[in-house]
């Protein structure tokens, strides 16, 4: 009896102990299962990462598209997927639909350098410029070397009138790739909008020096000299610019200009027609049409030309002052003198939009700066320019309440609410 007791254990102890052994077993396997199957995906994914990366590179970006999904539903903890994803959806223009997918490679990455600038580009490119900027600056911590994001954010300044801030950063771009065409234009033209024509001139004959057929840095060129008075250094870089091709108004305008401080009236007429070919809505041309007509002694088509100026931009201080004087001469006292109080009005306009806009200069992040030009335009009229100032108050500082108001009643003004 005992012993079949023992013998009875025994048998329970053996068919417990295979329960464990195949417990144990299970577990194992299982235990490999769970550590392979992962692996697997993983290795997956990056191959069918790699096989979208393919048919990007191939402009196939719907079939890299569906790639990259897949690579995503394998692993969804790779970053360069979502990264891959979001630049394909920048490249449709879909920059809204991207911001997420770059969100999420930056959650995974926050080092992921390439899905930074991708980020930053949208956000740009959806006017938000704070969130650009420091997309931007987040990649140079990660590259300060990196020439390219240096251009990026200078481009970005320059959009933005933060003119010292767009030069340090073209330059620092110039250090790291000395030949970027770009660059040294965007250089030139930061420094020419710093009114320093001189150093713009200096980044333009540096830019020709490497890009001698760059047409429209001739015209440039041409335009810094004509600001430092240089006329024959301006006239040579302009006519350089039209062997090139360049069909610029404000070209045809200087060298009208040029040609009738050297009285050749004729020559001064035909630049200025080509002007408004180019730009019918020159109105500087207009003025200059009608100045030069009058020299020649047409008072009746120099009047018709200053109207003209005058209907192209209502706010044009010359074009006001020449047609009372013209006024004058024929006898139209009343209608002269309501043209020289039109004048002396745009005159205040035009010395206290300048005033501000030095300020702007020295404070290019103070929001209330363009909220003041805003109100200034609004008071004479300017509803365009009004806009774009309180655009760019709201640019500045997002939560300017004033602004926010006052751009509201301006829209519903000018859809006739």
């Amino acid at each position: 009896m005992g012993r079949k007791k023992r013998e009875s254990a025994k048998s329970v102890n053996r068919r417990w102990m295979w329960v464990l052994v195949a417990a144990v077993a299970v577990s194992v396997v299982g235990g490999y299962q769970w550590y392979w199957l992962p692996k697997q995906l993983r290795q997956e994914a990056r191959t069918v990462l790699a096989q979208g990366d393919r048919l990007r590179g191939q402009n196939r970006g719907a079939e890299a598209a569906q790639l990259y999904r897949r690579a995503v539903e394998l692993d969804s903890t790779l970053a360069s997927a979502w990264n891959a994803l979001a630049v394909l959806e920048v490249s449709a223009q879909r920059l809204e639909a991207a911001l997420p997918l770059f969100d999420r490679a930056l959650a995974l990455d926050p080092r992921f350098f390439e899905a930074q600038v991708g980020r930053a580009i949208a956000h740009e490119g959806l006017g938000r410029f704070l969130a650009a900027e420091a997309d931007y600056k987040a990649a140079l911590a990660l590259r300060p070397r990196f020439g390219g994001v240096h251009y990026n954010l200078g481009y970005l300044y320059q959009q933005q009138g933060f003119y010292s801030e767009a030069q340090a950063h073209y330059e620092a771009c110039l250090r790291l790739l000395p030949n970027m065409l770009k660059a040294m234009a965007n250089l030139g033209s930061v420094y020419d909008l710093q009114q320093d024509p001189g150093k713009a001139a200096e980044v333009f004959e540096r830019a020709l020096a490497v890009h001698s057929d760059e047409a429209p840095l001739y015209a440039r060129l041409g335009k810094s000299y004509m600001k430092l008075a240089d006329h024959p250094q301006a006239h040579a870089a302009y006519m350089r610019a039209l062997d090139l091709g360049v069909e610029e108004a404000f070209l045809f305008y200087d060298l009208a200009v040029m040609s009738e401080q050297m009285d050749s009236l004729e020559v001064a007429e035909s630049y200025l027609n080509r002007a408004l070919e180019a730009d019918p809505t020159h109105a500087d041309a207009y003025h200059k049409l009608g100045t030069v007509t009058a020299a020649r002694g047409d008072a009746v088509q120099a009047a018709v030309y200053y109207q003209r100026a005058l209907e192209r931009n209502p706010v044009h201080a010359a074009a006001h002052y020449s047609l009372a004087q013209l006024y004058f001469a024929q006898g139209r006292a009343a209608e002269g003198q309501e043209l020289m109080q039109a004048f002396a009005e745009l005159k205040e306009y035009e010395g206290l939009l300048s005033s501000l806009k030095r300020n702007a200069n020295r404070e290019p992040r103070n929001p209330q700066i363009p909220y003041e030009m805003a109100q200034l335009h609004l008071r004479f009229g300017q509803v365009r320019e009004a806009v774009a100032a309180l655009q760019r108050v709201l640019l500045l500082d997002p939560d300017h309440q004033a602004a926010q108001q006052r751009l509201a009643e301006v829209e519903q003004r000018r859809r006739g609410g």
